[in-house]
């Protein structure tokens, strides 16, 4: 009977990883990031999430900029059913805090599709992407991200 089952558990646990059942909690999604007029971040949901371009949207639970050796320096939820924040793919996340230059943030957030149930695991997605905005010589300001953002002294 044991010999049977060692036949097959390989194949359960390829299936598992395969559909996500594992591992899909641990996913981590790349938000946009480009450099407004004034300087700042414009954070978003990147255009290839609303494939099928059906104009849909995208619950934000929270927002969150943390800096390492520092903490949590601005944290947002949006739990309260009453005032949902929704967004729509490639529209700038409201993150209600001044970034600087020469500090290396990580931005993340939490989002749903719109009126999905939120116990449908699959449209939960948790987004987080390292930044640092620069000042260059010439005065301009530059947007570094990820392990350009890490090399960057």
């Amino acid at each position: 009977m044991y010999k049977n089952l060692f036949h097959i558990l390989p194949i359960v646990l390829t299936l598992a990883l395969l559909t996500g059942c594992i591992l899909h909690n641990n996913v981590f999604y790349t938000p946009d990031i480009v450099l407004k007029k004034d300087g700042q971040p414009c954070i978003s949901i990147p255009a290839n999430e609303d494939f099928f371009m059906r104009k849909k949207e995208f619950s934000i639970l929270s927002l969150y900029v943390f800096q390492r050796r520092v903490g949590y320096l601005w944290k947002k939820n949006f739990h309260d059913y009453k005032k949902p924040y929704y967004v729509k793919n490639q529209q700038c996340l409201y993150f209600n805090y001044r970034f600087k230059t020469n500090i290396l943030y990580s931005i993340s957030f939490f989002s749903t599709e719109k009126e999905n149930d939120e116990s449908q695991k699959s449209t939960n997605k948790n987004w987080t992407r390292d930044m640092r905005i620069i000042k260059k010589t010439d005065g301009t300001l530059q947007l570094l991200l990820d392990a350009e953002a890490h090399d960057y002294f």
